[in-house]
């Protein structure tokens, strides 16, 4: 997996791109097809999956802490079921993603397994403190692994985190992951007002560790109801942020990348931070939905309100949750353009894929006009 490849268009907001790719372009063919006629049965072409709400470190800033205290988590058995249920549905890959920390999931070792012996490719967000738990699984079988470290001492790790001190143990734990890693592994860093003279550092650390990649993304302000904003200190400190990344970019050559998320550029420019949006359909729900040890959600920026649910797969199959009344009419109740505040990682893709299907209904094929990306373009093409 070359990492010239991961740095397309120098931000981690690659989601459009992934679509367009020459192996996902029937199938997004046949979804615009489908959307154009109102109809929303088109199975997701990736998942998100929160296998737990367990967390061993609690950060102050994490936006899904709301959910972190219930404790749940979907049990073993039926994970493994709902692994099958995916593969029959045509998924092509899953990422272990937020809403808990998924080392402290009992049965780690198996779900990982078994989503590789699926032939689902997958990949984990993790905060790295318990990862020697499953790192042999996942040096073998992982397409690529995130880890969220957002210093680049112990003494600041501290200072952010109340005094817990894992530091070590998490940097450690990544260089011998890199060892014997067969996929991508890089780290986040979340930018905030006492960590930003850190942010060269960081890179120049986790370079030096063997890591494939860095990260860097804004602070959200965490809010059940879906207005999560940017954090509005960050802008008064711009001048400094903008140094300090421009110091980690010249890190950036053929075995690094420097990465930098979209919300964290139009925290940087003079875009509004609320953003504004145009449709009035989401149509990145139709394509990477979340589940839930507490339910499935049409968008992980809705995790843990009803406004975005759409079942339980306690009570069912995902076939049917995906096919039921209840996501429709979610589906129908959703108004980006009202009910979206926050700087949403997909916009850019709703942009473009609502026009499609505006064009597609008067006659006008939008889509056989856009080019093609090649698969070489992105590594990571089957996450979306």
């Amino acid at each position: 997996m070359g990492i010239s490849n991961l740095k397309a268009g120098k931000t981690t907001d690659s989601l459009l791109l992934k679509l367009l790719q020459d192996d996902f372009r029937p199938r997004l063919e046949k979804a615009v097809k489908k959307l154009s006629a109102d109809n929303y049965t088109s199975m997701p072409f990736a998942m998100l999956v929160d296998l737990t709400t367990k967390c061993d470190l609690g950060c102050s800033w994490c936006i899904d802490k709301y959910v972190l205290s219930k404790n749940k988590e979907i049990p073993e058995k039926r994970m493994l079921k709902l692994l099958e249920e995916f593969k029959k549905a045509g998924i092509r890959s899953i990422v272990y993603f937020g809403g808990g920390e998924p080392m402290m999931y009992n049965k780690i070792n198996e779900i990982l397994t078994k989503t590789y012996n699926l032939g689902i490719d997958y990949a984990i967000n993790t905060n790295g403190i318990m990862l020697e738990r499953a790192s042999e699984t996942i040096s073998k079988t992982c397409s690529w692994i995130r880890i969220s470290l957002d210093s680049a001492s112990e003494e600041k790790y501290k200072e952010l985190h109340d005094g817990k001190n894992y530091f070590k143990k998490i940097v450690e734990n990544i260089k011998i992951l890199n060892k014997n890693k067969k996929g991508t592994v890089g780290t986040s860093f979340v930018v905030m007002e006492n960590n930003v003279d850190e942010i060269f550092e960081a890179a120049k650390l986790i370079k030096k560790i063997g890591c494939d990649f860095i990260q860097f993304k804004p602070r959200y302000i965490p809010n059940i109801k879906n207005e999560r904003s940017l954090t509005k200190y960050i802008a008064n400190l711009n001048n400094r942020v903008k140094k300090e990344l421009e110091k980690a970019k010249r890190l950036d050559d053929a075995t690094f990348a420097v990465l930098i998320t979209g919300s964290m550029e139009t925290l940087l420019s003079s875009e509004p931070v609320n953003q504004r949006k145009g449709y009035t359909y989401c149509a990145a729900q139709q394509f990477v939905p979340l589940v839930t040890p507490y339910g499935v959600y049409v968008c992980p920026n809705l995790r843990g309100s009803e406004k975005g649910k759409i079942g339980d797969i306690s009570a069912g199959s995902f076939k049917n949750i995906w096919e039921s009344k209840q996501r429709k009419k979610i589906i129908k109740q959703i108004n980006p353009s009202k009910d979206c505040k926050l700087a949403c990682l997909r916009h850019q893709i709703n942009s473009v894929i609502n026009s499609i299907i505006e064009n597609k209904k008067i006659g006008v094929d939008l889509l056989s006009l856009i080019k093609e990306t090649k698969d070489n373009d992105i590594s990571d093409k089957y996450f979306i």
